[in-house]
Order: structure tokens, then C-alpha cells, then sequence
């Protein structure tokens, strides 16, 4: 069977026949350990999941170790003993059994995108083939870290304020079951007129009371509306619109594709990525759909002999240029056309990328300081506006007794 199955007519071993076989063969071990654990197995990850932080990890080892002279089964053989996740360890486990097969580990890594982006596996594939895994494991080591950073700024920007205003509304529904109902229930006995904000609170209130599963079916047909939505492209490339142009964290969201497509795309370029296959790779890397698209638009139009330059929109033919690019900025444009006229187009989009990086975290520290008092100004606003609703039938009570 090895004799011909496995090699082709002139007698080369066939990796995809192999890697066929492999992943047949993983499907039915996998269905196995699943029925015999009957999924509560502690070998088996719940939704076989790997973080990012553990890739990091992951990659932080392997770089270490091949870097300090360890053979790369040596190395992964370690890995396979410190690595904690347990669908990790599988996975590390396969690759070490996978090289005596004379499968590469870009090759194992490949059947598993979920775990593994396509900036790693092309990089790993070229160290492979280079020889020079342990400088490129080095520079990934570094770009994973830079990106796990950016990611938790970027992402505690945006659920920061979702946050303290999720807990407000939480805070201001207490008030208006708890508190409100009890403070009106005396005024409506008395017979007394309420005055027009307290009856808009009492309303408010008796809504809550009484109608919350209104509310909730309303909350939830709107969570499965939006799910389904962006189950569609049509729907995904509208939302990813959409967070372009919000007005204060769209530039969170445009500045922080651009910084990953820099950082992918550069050290592609410098680890001897084709261009196109650069910028194919770079365009799997970004988050934003509408980036993606707009990158994969570029590379067709690279590919038929058009500049990057010219393909983002930029014209110097011309006295006036006019550029209607929004996702990527003229000023880019400009340093890309350069790069591409000096022959240093890595090195002139590394230090725009390093100018990106650093205005977008001072961008988000400065968001974070300035959303604090903008949020204590509504919790106070919703606050005070039911404080005042409950107060001002007293007051109306004290003109009353006055008058009497």
C-alpha cells in the first residue's frame, strides 16, 4: 500500500494523500472519545478552543527552545509535557508524530485554522523551508504579543463604557420596581395630581412592572435579529460599515486594522513572502470584513501590474489628485507610494505602523480618561431625573398646606 498509494508516478511521497488519511482518521478518534466521554471528558476541550494568549504561549516555548539549539521534535516533545490546554497538547502531540511521516508542521497546523491564523502558518511554512525557523518563531513571538496587547486595549475601550452604563440601567430598574411604585403608592391614595415628570416615571415604572416581558422579548428578538443578520456576508459587510463610522470608536476600529495589516504585511514581506501572497495573507489577518475585501480589491488589481499606491487611489500624474479612499488614509498612501519608489516599502510602512500604534493607544487612554465624567454625568442625569420626579409631588403637598 505504502509502495503506491502514497507516492505519485514518479515515485514522490504525496503529503495530501497523507494529510487526507489524517484528518479522516482525527474525525473518527475524535467521535470516538466523544461518545465514550459522553462530552464531559477533561481530554477533550468543551469547544475545543485555544486563545490567543495560549498560542502566544505556544509559540514563545517553540521559539525559545529551537533558538537555543533543541531539534524541532526535541522541542516539540517538551512542549507536548508543559503545554496545559488540553486540545493544544493534542495538537503539539500530532505535529511531533506528523514529522516522522514527513509531514511539516505549517502542513498540521494548516488542518487546524481555528486555532492557528494564516499570518503564523505561512511564516512557519517559510521558516521551514528557509531554514530559518528560529528567527521568523522570534519576530511572530513578538508580533502575537504586540497584538494580544493591542486587542485588550482596543477591546477595553469599547466594553469599558458598555460597562458603566450597563450597570447604571441595572441601578436605575432597581429604582423603578423597588423604589418608585412604594414612594407613588402614598400620593395616589392622598387623591393628589402628580405632576407631568412624575407621571412619565410612574409610567416608566409601571412598564417594568408590568410589561417586562415585553421588554425581554424585545431585547432577545433583537440579539437573534442581529444574529441572523450576520450569519449572511450581506450582513456582515453591513455591520463592518457600520463600525468604520461610528463617531468616536470608528477610528479605534479604522486605526487598528490598519496596525494589523502593517505588522502582518511587513513581517511577511521581510521573512521572503511573495508580494501578493503578502498581501492575500495580511488580508485573512485583518478583523474588519470591509478591510478584508478592500485588500483582496487591491491584490487583483496588483496583480494585473497596478502600484499599491495607485490601487489604494492615489494619482501623482495628476496637478490635483483627489483621493476617496476612507479606510486607508492619503498619508498612507503617501508612504506606501515611496516605499514603492525607494524599493523600502517594509521599512517606510514600519515606521508609519510604530507612529499608528502609538497614537491609537494615546487615542484610547485618552478616550477611557474622558468617558468617566461623560458617564457620571448621564448616571446622575437618570438618577437625578428620578429623584426629582419623586420629590416635586412633595413639594406641590407643601404649596397645599401653605395655602391652607
Amino acid at each position: 500500500m505504502l509502495g503506491g498509494w502514497f507516492y505519485d508516478k514518479y515515485g514522490n511521497f504525496d503529503n495530501k494523500k497523507f494529510l487526507q488519511l489524517l484528518s479522516q482518521a482525527r474525525k473518527q478518534e475524535f467521535k470516538k472519545q466523544k461518545r465514550e466521554s459522553k462530552g464531559f471528558s477533561q481530554e477533550i476541550s468543551l469547544f475545543n478552543s485555544v486563545s490567543k494568549k495560549e498560542l502566544w504561549q505556544f509559540v514563545n516555548k517553540l521559539s525559545i527552545f529551537i533558538n537555543s539549539g533543541i531539534d524541532i521534535k526535541g522541542a516539540l516533545g517538551i512542549l507536548v509535557k508543559q503545554v496545559k490546554n488540553p486540545y493544544l497538547k493534542r495538537i503539539t502531540g500530532e505535529m511531533r508524530k506528523n514529522i516522522d511521516h514527513g509531514i511539516s508542521i505549517n502542513e498540521t497546523m494548516a488542518q487546524y485554522p481555528k486555532v492557528f491564523d494564516p499570518l503564523t502558518i505561512s511564516l512557519i511554512e517559510v521558516g521551514e523551508k528557509t531554514g530559518q525557523l528560529g528567527r521568523i518563531l522570534a519576530e511572530l513571538d513578538t508580533n502575537l504579543l504586540e497584538n494580544i496587547e493591542l486587542k485588550g486595549k482596543v477591546k477595553g475601550a469599547m466594553i469599558y463604557p458598555v460597562i458603566l452604563l450597563s450597570l447604571t440601567l441595572i441601578m436605575v430598574v432597581f429604582m423603578m420596581i423597588f423604589i418608585v411604585p412604594r414612594i407613588t403608592e402614598s400620593f395616589e391614595k392622598a387623591g393628589s395630581e402628580l405632576p407631568a415628570l412624575t407621571k412619565f416615571v410612574v409610567g416608566v415604572s409601571d412598564f417594568f412592572m408590568n410589561d417586562w416581558g415585553k421588554l425581554i422579548i424585545g431585547i432577545v428578538g433583537t440579539f437573534i435579529t442581529i444574529k441572523l443578520i450576520n450569519m449572511s456576508f450581506w450582513g456582515r459587510s453591513f455591520f463592518a460599515n457600520i463600525m468604520t463610522r461610528l463617531p468616536i470608536f470608528g477610528y479605534i476600529v479604522r486605526q487598528s486594522n490598519i496596525v494589523y495589516f502593517i505588522k502582518s504585511f511587513t513581517i511577511l514581506l521581510d521573512s521572503g513572502v511573495l508580494l501578493l501572497d503578502s498581501l492575500k495573507t495580511a488580508s485573512r489577518v485583518v478583523p474588519n470584513l470591509l478591510y478584508k475585501k478592500e485588500l483582496i480589491r487591491i491584490k487583483n488589481e496588483v496583480e494585473i501590474w497596478l502600484t499599491i499606491s495607485k490601487s489604494l487611489g492615489l494619482n501623482l500624474e495628476y496637478e490635483s489628485n483627489v483621493y476617496l479612499n476612507r479606510l486607508f488614509s492619503e498619508e498612507f498612501a503617501y508612504v506606501v507610494s515611496t516605499g514603492e519608489e525607494t524599493g523600502s516599502l517594509s521599512e517606510s510602512l514600519k515606521k508609519i505602523g510604530r507612529n499608528y500604534d502609538l497614537e491609537l493607544k494615546r487615542y484610547i487612554g485618552n478616550l477611557s480618561s474622558m468617558m468617566e465624567p461623560i458617564i457620571i454625568v448621564i448616571v446622575w442625569f437618570l438618577v437625578g431625573t428620578i429623584v426629582i420626579a419623586i420629590m416635586l409631588p412633595f413639594f406641590e403637598m407643601g404649596k397645599i398646606a401653605k395655602q391652607i
